[in-house]
């Protein structure tokens, strides 16, 4: 009987598949011409997903297998996608142009650059910290929504990226609003780093620009307060007075880089991070969530190892009693990390037994213990994060970032960073990006590493009928 439904919502979802691009063909073959000699518009995309949910639906591994094949079969759906195959090669070709180019710099055949980009101190850690955003965002971005159980009944190994064919893989906007920041520090002026506050005024300004126009690229995922935000920042806000009220967990999936380059002068960590988070949220448990995950990534970018008590100490110092509410949290979670309590336990205790919620309050102690139990284990730390369930893809961007920070790119496996499929931010990309923030927190006055906004909405364009697939994917067994 359970086959037999399957088979039955298969089918008419098949038939959804089959009517679009009938519909489709007969628009091309002008058969629907009006009197007046136009032509209605076509049906884009909608039969490609009925084709993907006809795939997952039904009973036969084999057509789960090929869920992939009706999108690109799809009248509607197939020229976008080959548009954008057509963009990711140029992107391929460019990084690898630019990689050859850098190579030939290096050998004498061009201008030998101020210093050789390892030799910046803290080259290794940013971009460890950018790489390890991007890889965790993007391994726990088809998990994220789901409850524990159901994560692990649909994905029973997580070996790889669950988002698109044969095990590729795709950024949200973790990743994006990490490297509109560290675009945005790229373009403070230089004057502005004598004073603190001045340079997070100067940086809050700039980054208020990247999310309007981040927002104008039509971008798949953005948390409520975030939207509110950003649209008070088009019709006048100043960055200072465009944040909401909320403690979502916004502000700590971007703020690791801040603790990476300004963890050395508390202050201007501080006066960054909080720039970094009012823009959006002016909750002070979202500033504290921020601090919390910026002291962590300055920890593991030290290179040693942190007891978990210290860091509960450290971020006291930090917050004062102002933070009191999430420093008992973290006294909590170290004590739990000392007693060798699993992430899963513990989360159970915090509320969050189904999965991680995105309130600051839980999304960063659960983040915290994981990464203090995994601080040198990339791999095993974000798995383990991914596992607990609920927003998965920020809570894995986070640990991601922190873990990074320590173990540098060499430390995130490489076969994540080789699947990695985002465009333009591609992985040279983001690399290049380190780099130049890098050059940046050194010398000054390095250069934007710019993105083609054209290119930015064309990714879109594919990104959003994948999450499309995946959130109606998650209607069908198993349960």
């Amino acid at each position: 009987m359970k086959e037999i439904i399957l088979w039955t919502i298969a089918g008419t979802l098949a038939a959804g598949f089959v009517a679009a691009n009938y519909s489709n063909v007969r628009l091309l073959l002008g058969k629907y011409a009006r009197p007046d000699g136009t032509n209605p518009s076509p049906v884009l995309m909608v039969g490609g997903i009925l084709g993907v949910l006809a795939c997952l639906a039904a009973p036969n591994e084999t057509l789960r297998e090929y869920w992939w094949a009706p999108l690109l079969l799809d009248i509607g759906t197939g020229p976008y996608l080959l548009v954008i195959a057509v963009l990711f090669a140029a992107g391929a070709f460019s990084a690898v142009a630019g990689r050859e180019r850098d190579a030939s710099v290096a050998d004498g055949a061009g201008t030998a650059p101020i210093a050789a980009p390892e030799q910046h101190p803290k080259r290794r850690a940013i971009v460890g910290c950018i790489l390890g955003t991007a890889v965790g965002d993007a391994l726990g971005l088809a998990c994220e929504g789901l409850s524990r159980t159901r994560q692990a009944r649909m994905f029973p190994e997580l070996a790889g990226y669950k988002l698109l064919p044969f095990g590729k893989g795709m950024c949200s906007d973790d990743t994006e609003h990490t490297c509109m920041l560290a675009q945005s520090l790229l373009a403070i002026p230089r004057y502005a780093y004598d004073d603190p506050d001045e340079m997070a005024k100067q940086f809050a300004s700039g980054f208020g620009w990247r999310l309007r126009f981040w927002l104008l690229g039509m971008p798949a995922g953005i948390g409520f307060a975030t939207l509110r935000a950003i649209l008070k920042l088009w019709i006048g806000f100043p960055s200072r007075y465009s944040g909401v009220f909320s403690a979502g967990n916004g502000p700590a999936m971007r703020v690791a880089l801040l603790g990476v380059c300004y963890g050395d002068d508390p202050a201007r960590m501080r006066a960054m991070v909080r720039a970094a988070t009012r823009i959006t949220h002016t909750d002070p448990k979202a500033e504290h969530g921020a601090l919390a995950v910026a002291l962590a990534a300055h920890l593991a970018a030290s290179g040693i190892e942190v007891a978990p008590a210290d860091y509960a100490r450290r971020l006291h110092e930090l917050l004062g009693e102002d933070g009191r509410e999430l420093c008992d949290l973290v006294n909590h979670v170290a004590r739990s990390v000392e007693a060798k309590e699993s992430a899963a336990d513990y989360a159970a205790r915090n509320g969050c037994g189904n999965g991680i919620s995105g309130y600051m309050l839980h999304t960063v102690p659960a983040a915290l213990h994981v990464w203090l139990a995994h601080q040198s284990d990339y791999r095993g730390g974000v798995t383990a994060m991914v596992r607990l369930g609920g927003d998965s893809d920020t809570t894995a961007a986070i640990v991601g970032a922190i873990v990074g920070a320590r173990v540098g790119k060499d430390g995130i496996p490489a076969g994540w960073l080789r699947d990695l499929w985002e465009w333009p931010r591609t992985p040279g990309w983001l690399e290049k990006l380190g780099d130049r923030v890098a050059e940046d927190h050194q010398y000054g006055g390095s250069a934007d590493v710019a993105l083609n906004p054209l290119g930015i909405m064309l990714r879109n364009i594919l990104f959003i009928p994948l999450v499309l697939a995946h959130g109606f994917r998650r209607m069908l067994p198993p349960y």
